[in-house]
C-alpha cells in the first residue's frame, strides 16, 4: 500500500512539474500563416481547404492584426502573444539608437520577448518552424529543436508540406508538439497587382488547394485526433494610390533626420533636437499625415519603444502610402494600417483538428494566438503574455 501512495505521489510530482497535463502528451499544434490572406478571402474557398475548415472546424469572423499591420511585427507578435511596443519589432525595417539599423534580420535575439517556441524548449517540449519570423537563430541561447532557414520564398508550399508530415512521422519522443510554418498567401501578388485582380484570386485558389493536401495527408496518417490545426495570416491588404515621399518633405525644409518609414507609421530620428518644433510644423501641412510627438504618442497606438520610436511619428491612411524616395514602379496592394480604423487590415484565424468543435465565433486578436497554442497543450500561460486564450470548442 505504501508503494503504491509513493508512486501516485511521484507521478502527481511529475505532470505538476512539467507544466502540462497527461491528456495534452499527445497533442500537437500546427499553425500555418497565409501572407496577406485578408478576411473575406476565404469566402472564395467552394472545395478545398477553407471550405472544408468551414463547415467542419472553427471560423473566427476575422482576425484582429497588430499595429503596424506588417509581416515582421504580426508574426512576432502571433509568437510571443505582445503587441509591437513590447518585443520591439516595430516593423519589417526600423532604426534603433543604440543597435543601429534592422532590416528584415533573422537574428533572433532583435526580438525583446520570449517567443512561444522558446518558451516550449525550456520545457523539454520540442518544436519546429519553417520560415518563422525570428527563428532562424537561437533566442538568447535557447535553441529550436527543428528549424528551417535561410528563408527562401522560392521554397514551396509543397516542400513545406512534406516537411510537417516528416516531423509529424517522426517517434513521439523526436517529434515536435508545436510547428509553425510561413506560406505565401496572395501577399506579393496583391502587392503587384492590387487586392482585386483575377491573378489575386488564382494565388488563393492554390493556396486553398495546399491546404487541402495538408489536411488530406495529415488525414491519411490517422493524425487527426492528435493534430490540431491552426490557419491565420498575418495581416489584411487594401488597394492604394498617393505615395508620400516624407525624405523629401524634410529636405525641402533643410532638416536633417534619420528616416525609418514603414507604408502607414514612420518614425523620424533628428539630427538636431532644435528642429522639432518647425518639423512637426512643415509635416503637418501634409493632410494626409498625423504628426505626433514621441511623448505624446496615445498608448493604445502600442508604438512607444524606448530606443526604437522616433522623435516624431507619422501616420497615414490608405490610399496613401509613406516612402523614402521616389519610386518608378509603386505597389497597386499595401497594407500597415492601422485596424482600428481599416477593416482591410483584418486576416484570417481557422481551427481544425484535435479539441475543435464546428462553430464560428467572434473576431480574435493577434496576441491571443501564442496564448491559445499553450492552452491546447495544456502549458501555463505566463504573464508577460498580453493576449488571452481563444475558446476553441
Amino acid at each position: 500500500m505504501k508503494s503504491f501512495f509513493l508512486a501516485l505521489l511521484l507521478f502527481s510530482i511529475s505532470v505538476f512539474t512539467s507544466g502540462y497535463s497527461d491528456n495534452a502528451e499527445d497533442n500537437i499544434v500546427l499553425v500555418i500563416s497565409m501572407d496577406g490572406l485578408r478576411h473575406d478571402y476565404p469566402e472564395k474557398s467552394l472545395s478545398g481547404g477553407f471550405s472544408l475548415m468551414s463547415s467542419k472546424g472553427l471560423k473566427a469572423k476575422s482576425l484582429i492584426p497588430v499595429y503596424q499591420s506588417t509581416t515582421y511585427p504580426a508574426h512576432v507578435s502571433i509568437a510571443t502573444g505582445v503587441y509591437p511596443d513590447k518585443h520591439g519589432i516595430l516593423h519589417n525595417s526600423f532604426y534603433d539608437k543604440e543597435k543601429g539599423s534592422y532590416s528584415y534580420s533573422p537574428e533572433a535575439n532583435w526580438i525583446q520577448v520570449k517567443p512561444v517556441w522558446a518558451y516550449l524548449e525550456e520545457k523539454g517540449i520540442k518544436t519546429a518552424t519553417y520560415f518563422w519570423v525570428g527563428s532562424e537563430t537561437a533566442w538568447n541561447g535557447i535553441e529550436i529543436t527543428y528549424s528551417k532557414f535561410p528563408f527562401s520564398s522560392r521554397v514551396s508550399e509543397q516542400t513545406k508540406i512534406q516537411q510537417i508530415l516528416e516531423w509529424l512521422s517522426l517517434p513521439d519522443n523526436e517529434r515536435p508538439r508545436l510547428i509553425m510554418s510561413w506560406w505565401h498567401g496572395i501577399d506579393s501578388t496583391a502587392h503587384k497587382h492590387g487586392i482585386t485582380s483575377k491573378k489575386v484570386s488564382q494565388s488563393f485558389a492554390k493556396q486553398d488547394q495546399y491546404l487541402l493536401d495538408l489536411i488530406n495527408k495529415i488525414k491519411s496518417k490517422d493524425l487527426w485526433k492528435k493534430v490540431t490545426m491552426i490557419v491565420l495570416s498575418d495581416h489584411g491588404m487594401t488597394d492604394i494610390s498617393n505615395l508620400i515621399n516624407v525624405n523629401e518633405i524634410l529636405k525641402k525644409a533643410n532638416i536633417k533626420a534619420k528616416i525609418s518609414i514603414g507604408p502607414a507609421v514612420g518614425h523620424i530620428f533628428l539630427e538636431d533636437q532644435n528642429d522639432l518644433p518647425n518639423a512637426v510644423k512643415i509635416l503637418k501641412q501634409n493632410k494626409s499625415l498625423d504628426v505626433i510627438r514621441k511623448n505624446e504618442l496615445d498608448e493604445s497606438l502600442n508604438l512607444f519603444h524606448p530606443t526604437r520610436t522616433g522623435d516624431i511619428v507619422i501616420l497615414t491612411r490608405s490610399p496613401n502610402m509613406l516612402v523614402s524616395r521616389k519610386n518608378s514602379n509603386p505597389p497597386i496592394g499595401m497594407h500597415g494600417y492601422n485596424p482600428k480604423i481599416n477593416k482591410d487590415m483584418e486576416g484570417v484565424f481557422f481551427a481544425y483538428g484535435n479539441k475543435i468543435n464546428p462553430v464560428q465565433i467572434g473576431k480574435v486578436k493577434q496576441v491571443d494566438v501564442a496564448p491559445t497554442i499553450l492552452s491546447l497543450l495544456d502549458v501555463d500561460i505566463p504573464e508577460y503574455m498580453e493576449g488571452n486564450k481563444i475558446k476553441l470548442n
